[in-house]
């Protein structure tokens, strides 16, 4: 349970054992920063909120404790794409009497009671479902935390936020990352007092190295941490959110924000060839990511970036892939979309898979009609952070959060709270793409339901000892699936380091009719694909578009057979480096 204390003294007294300490911890130059180890390791695009996670385990909490934590941090940071005024899903590993067990924790935002399946055909503004309080979704994130905490934490709930209390009120300096997102093309940055205050508050934007003060944000934080996560969503704080939507043309009330519930699922799980792999289901994405594995595994996968193989193993592993997307779109929320989870398991079965496998062609490719099999239109949601987290025990924690697009809705909270506009992720009847495909059915929005969403959160175990081998996942939108695929493929079929696996350049298709290939990055230790392999599958009849680094972000903790944890964060978010003890 939450603990709640009376005692602002002993909140104060945690906040400063865990300031010094994080404050050493975070000058330390990354490369510094141990990423193996065999005590427990963190990985997520913060390189400072890595080490949150791990001093949280060097505390004696775990591996639940430390992803809570270093959450916490990534969404004081990385407030652009993350904060307690979203949502995701995670995937846990506990342990048990002897053994050990998964469960799936759904904490996505919902549709308002007010929202309805024509919402936005009739709003008068084109961007209704992006910006402003129409665009607002019941943030799931802090029963998520919660659900967590009480099912699988150790250390006390105040302990957890004390270093993103630390940070946020003691000020951190502008990432790269951060600097990116802090574009002079959004205006409310600078035009709205809430937003100014923190990011421009001498009139302009802050700028890499500047330093950045969350202090409402701390305030909030702190209090949550001594009443609970309650507070938000019963308390003042649910009163200031609902005002916040409403006043930017929202339908979120405050008996939305005291009806949310976190979801306790099962998630699937696959045999691939000498592992089980675990992933979320709907309405999150990892049953994609199972599915084009397990059509995938009745071919060779071993073949180096190096070997001519790799042209036909790239090309059988994009071709399940696109069978695989056109699966996603018959899930939806399994409590509004009937037979979701029956069928999300049918096209997990061998039967299936090698069904897929024969209408896969070795000499080309084929249009996207070809694999969608219902023709509906696959979403391109955007705007998440990945966090893995594994202690000693093999306890383990792979999620995904988000605010949806870079600052979600625009609409921030006298709280400091930044509310996401997850309910763009929802399909509206009569709605096609410019490529023809209508809108999924699975996906229409009705009131309570949780859209779709790519999350893919994944843990591997090795078949024959049940160790734990590899927790993973992505941010990146629709390219989260396509990420955690090759993130799995790179470290389980090829036999890659985690840092190794996400240097690898990467290709994306989500049946659009086009594929994407990364181009070199030399900064980031990025070779790119190899021409000759994208020449190969143009000759295929692939349709090839280059581009630079995906903006999808892959972490990996590793488990070598001595028992050694790695952390490798995606160099495509420069501030990350993983963190292990």
């Amino acid at each position: 349970m939450v603990a709640v204390t009376s005692g602002i003294v002993l909140a104060a007294l945690l906040a400063n054992a865990a300031a010094s300490h994080v404050l050493e911890r975070a000058s330390t130059p990354a490369s510094l920063v141990p990423t193996s180890g065999q005590h427990g390791a963190v990985a997520t695009e913060v390189g400072q909120c890595s080490e949150v996670g791990v001093h949280i385990m060097e505390q004696g909490g775990n591996a639940a404790d430390a992803a809570i934590a270093s959450s916490l941090c990534v969404g004081v940071i990385s407030a652009y794409h993350s904060g307690i005024g979203g949502g995701g899903f995670m995937l846990v590993r506990f342990n048990t009497n002897g053994g050990h067990d998964y469960e799936m924790i759904d904490f996505r935002e919902t549709m308002p009671a007010a929202g309805n399946e024509t919402m936005y055909l009739t709003a008068t503004s084109p961007t209704a479902s992006t910006v402003g309080g129409l665009a607002v979704g019941v943030p799931g994130e802090l029963r998520g935390w919660e659900s967590l905490h009480q099912r699988h934490g150790k250390l006390p709930w105040e302990t957890l936020f004390q270093p993103a209390i630390n940070v946020a009120r003691n000020g951190f300096p502008v990432n790269v990352d951060l600097a990116n997102a802090l574009s002079s093309s959004y205006k409310f940055l600078t035009q709205d007092p809430l937003w100014a205050e923190v990011y421009a508050p001498n009139g302009t934007l802050l700028g890499l190295g500047d330093t950045v003060y969350r202090k409402r944000y701390a305030n909030t934080l702190e209090k949550i941490s001594i009443y609970g996560a309650h507070y938000f969503y019963k308390g003042e704080m649910a009163i200031n959110t609902a005002e916040a939507a409403y006043a930017r043309g929202g339908i979120l009330t405050t008996a939305d924000l005291a009806n949310y519930t976190a979801v306790i699922r099962k998630p699937s799980n696959i045999t691939y060839r000498n592992h089980r792999i675990f992933s979320t289901i709907a309405p999150s994405s990892g049953s994609v990511v199972l599915s084009a594995l397990k059509i995938f595994e009745g071919y060779p996968g071993n073949a180096l970036p190096s070997d001519p193989a790799i042209n036909l193993t790239t090309h059988r592993l994009i071709e399940a892939t696109k069978f695989a997307y056109g699966q996603r779109t018959n899930f939806g929320d399994p409590a509004f979309t009937a037979n979701v989870s029956t069928l999300e398991q049918e096209f997990l079965t061998e039967a299936s898979a090698e069904a897929v496998r024969a209408k896969i062609s070795s000499n080309q490719t084929f249009d996207a009609l070809y694999y969608n099999v219902n023709n509906y239109l696959v979403l391109n949601d955007s705007g998440t952070s990945h966090v893995a987290a594994v202690d000693h025990t093999g306890m383990a924690v792979s999620l995904t959060t988000t605010v949806n697009l870079y600052w979600g809705s625009q609409v921030m909270t006298t709280d400091g709270i930044i509310l996401n506009d997850e309910m763009d992720d929802f399909s509206s009847p009569g709605q096609t793409n410019s490529f023809g495909f209508a809108a999924s059915p699975a996906n229409y929005i009705s009131p309570g339901k949780r859209p779709q969403s790519s999350i893919a959160s994944s843990i591997a175990e090795d078949l024959t000892t049940g160790e734990i081998s590899i927790a993973t996942g992505s941010a990146g939108g629709s390219r989260i699936i396509t990420a955690t695929l090759q993130n799995l493929h790179w470290y389980l079929d090829v036999g890659f380091s985690p840092s190794d696996a996400v240097h690898q350049a990467r290709w994306h298709d989500q049946l659009t009719d086009v594929t994407y290939f990364e181009i070199a990055a030399p900064q980031l230790g990025m070779a790119g694909f190899d021409n000759r392999t994208v020449n190969y599958l143009a000759g295929l009849g692939y349709n090839i578009t280059y581009e630079d680094e995906s903006g999808s972000t892959g972490h990996i903790i590793g488990r070598a057979a001595n028992g050694t944890l790695t952390a490798a964060s995606d160099p495509r978010k420069a501030a990350g480096h993983g963190a292990a003890y």
